[in-house]
């Protein structure tokens, strides 16, 4: 078993190591190695924090999580929105503006399909 200051130890190291292998495999173009540095990354933290004896996350984190990712979204599709329908009405990089303003409408249709499945399903 682990503390959470191990964990985190831990979690540094092995975010470093996946990083260090994501550089080279850009280096070398090499998409397998990339993929397969990314799982195995993902795998190792998740078999690590299955050790670990204390309380990881809380009910309050993840209200604060839950918050902040809906001020986030709130903020980025707005302003997003302005700026590619700025870019759009003053004729200039229009290309960029309706890029930004589909990027937009994905947001919230995604936002929308996960909103009817977490509606649906049970809370944890």
């Amino acid at each position: 078993m682990m503390n959470r200051k191990q964990f985190t130890r831990l979690g540094v190291v092995i975010t470093a190591i996946v990083g260090a292998v994501v550089g080279y495999s850009v280096y070398v173009n090499n998409f397998i190695l990339l993929l397969a540095a990314v799982i195995a990354g993902i795998l190792v933290l998740y078999m690590f924090r299955r050790k670990v004896d204390e309380v990881i996350e809380d009910e309050r984190i993840y209200r604060i999580s839950d918050k902040a990712s809906r001020r986030t979204l709130q903020v980025f599709g707005i302003g997003t929105a302005l700026v590619g329908t700025t870019l759009i009405s003053l004729g200039r990089y229009q290309e960029i503006g309706y890029a930004l303003n589909i990027s937009v409408c994905i947001l919230l249709i995604l936002y929308m399909i996960f909103y009817a499945f977490y509606s649906r399903s049970p809370l944890e």
